[in-house]
């Protein structure tokens, strides 16, 4: 059999001890302050952005790798697998699937043993894609496989999330002026799905923001019968531990389900949603 390499954005949010266990390379997404340009999770995490842009920090801007940077990470991936399977940030909300398939054209023949997958979802929800690809992977299936199953896939995936307001959607131009004005003069929460690989507002949660997460939980998981429970990420961008001991509190009393991980969402995601937000990624039957 031929030996696959499952690599991802690092993006995905999954736990750093997951993705040692299961040899799952990552690349880096760069962040520029105006302070300088960093890796993310690397050199910059969801606190040190959060704690920049809080302190008045300007705009951060979030860049995914160039082609040539890709080519250069397939390439090392490569020394180890004879086949790679690549899961992206949707492409609608970053130029990282556009660059890694230039990749592969700079590749010559040895990009075809690259599968460049569009997972359609950010975060965990790329997370739950990953986790898929490396359980047919020890399967020993083959890429073509793993590579239709991936497609399929992000259909059913749910990612979503609610934040505190729009204002970082609104300082990295995701959300205009008079909407964050008004979610913040009304003390309204937006709550944001992915959809066909594209960001929507899925729904608006007024009140205290405690409440509205709470609200978002229900919201989420009280039709569920559709849900897949074998697991469940709550990812966060710097909730408190009260808030994430009443998330799980309150996930376990609405859906049971085998597994329960909480990850904190990487310095690209926490930059663009800002502190506070938080969402629970699962995937449908």
């Amino acid at each position: 059999m031929k030996r696959i390499g499952i690599t991802a954005d690092c993006v995905c949010d999954l736990p750093e001890e997951y993705l040692a266990v299961h040899d799952i390379d990552i690349v880096y997404f760069y962040i520029k302050t105006d302070t300088g340009r960093f890796r993310d999770r690397y050199e910059i995490t969801s606190e040190n952005i959060i704690e920049y842009l809080e302190r008045g920090g300007n705009k951060a801007e979030t860049f995914e790798p160039t082609p040539g940077e890709y080519k250069e990470f397939f390439e090392n991936s490569l020394k180890k697998y004879d086949e790679i399977i690549h899961i992206c940030i949707s492409s609608f909300v970053s130029g990282s699937t556009r660059n890694a398939a230039a990749a592969l054209e700079l590749m010559g023949d040895n990009g075809k043993r690259v599968y460049v997958i569009d997972s359609w979802h950010l975060s965990t929800g790329m997370g739950h894609m990953i986790i898929k690809a490396v359980e047919m992977r020890d399967r020993q299936t083959s890429a073509d496989e793993i590579t239709t199953e991936m497609e399929s896939m992000r259909n059913k995936v749910s990612s979503s999330f609610i934040t505190r307001s729009a204002d970082y959607l609104y300082r990295n131009g995701r959300a205009g002026k008079r909407v964050r004005d008004i979610t913040e003069m009304f003390s309204l929460h937006p709550v944001l799905c992915m959809k066909d690989g594209k960001m929507a507002v899925k729904s608006i949660k007024a009140g205290n923001y405690d409440r509205a997460v709470l609200k978002y939980i229900k919201s989420e998981l009280r039709h569920n019968k559709k849900i897949d429970t074998k697991r469940l990420f709550i990812t966060h961008a710097c909730c408190s531990a009260k808030t994430i001991a009443d998330v799980k509190q309150l996930v376990n009393k609405y859906c049971e389900f085998d597994e329960v991980i909480v990850t904190k969402a990487s310095a690209t995601v926490s930059g663009n949603c800002g502190p506070g937000a938080i969402g629970v990624l699962y995937v449908n039957k």
